[in-house]
């Protein structure tokens, strides 16, 4: 089984992908004054797609079509669920198949409330957070350490640990558990943003 989601309605005021607002990040960092508003609402807008693409979901509240398509000769079982792919669900609009059913709206989960899903089936639902205010507390906290990682280690090549002028020498530390990943993201921002990564339930 895959789906197909496409999204037929958003608001740009809370369809993201910003986690956290620039007055909000400036307030977490102690940041006054203007100068750096547009270079930091570029790593606001960067960083939240880095860490919508690691949790393999879009965060943004929208409505959206998904349709479930089935392999040749696939039956779920009873009580299996679709997972829609924006969660938290706000709404169930409508299901192209007319089913009785129930849903977790957490997690979007939707469950034939008397059988079985057979394909295809179309939801038309609205679902994900109000962004930014909206934003889970972990995701902005995410957001805010990867955006204070970067600019606290700027633009220091990471293979200098050491640097002597004359008397004086300055030694680069970084711990294992603040080495930043392959994707862009420490491995404290991965540690708040775990459980949020999309629900794939078998």
């Amino acid at each position: 089984m895959h789906s197909v989601l496409e999204i037929i309605a958003e608001d740009p005021a809370s369809a993201g992908p910003d986690l956290i607002s620039l007055d909000d990040l400036k307030l977490a960092l102690g940041i006054e004054g203007t100068a750096e508003d547009v270079q930091l609402q570029a790593m606001i807008t960067f960083q939240s797609r880095i860490i919508a693409e690691y949790c393999d979901r879009r965060f943004g509240l929208a409505e959206a079509l998904e349709t479930f398509t089935f392999d040749r000769g696939e039956i779920m079982p009873n009580r299996q669920a679709l997972v829609l792919s924006l969660y938290p669900v706000a709404e169930v609009i409508e299901i192209s198949t007319g089913a009785e059913y129930d849903f977790d709206p957490a997690t979007g989960r939707l469950w034939h409330a008397t059988g079985y899903w057979t394909g295809p089936v179309s939801v038309n639902y609205s679902g994900g957070y109000d962004l930014p205010e909206a934003a889970p507390a972990r995701l902005q906290k995410a957001l805010i350490e990867s955006i204070h990682e970067g600019r606290t280690v700027g633009s220091r090549d990471p293979s200098i640990r050491e640097v002597q002028h004359g008397d004086t020498r300055i030694s680069y530390f970084t711990s294992s558990t603040s080495s930043a990943s392959p994707g862009f993201l420490s491995a404290p921002v991965i540690d708040l943003i775990r459980p949020y990564r999309r629900l794939h339930v078998a």
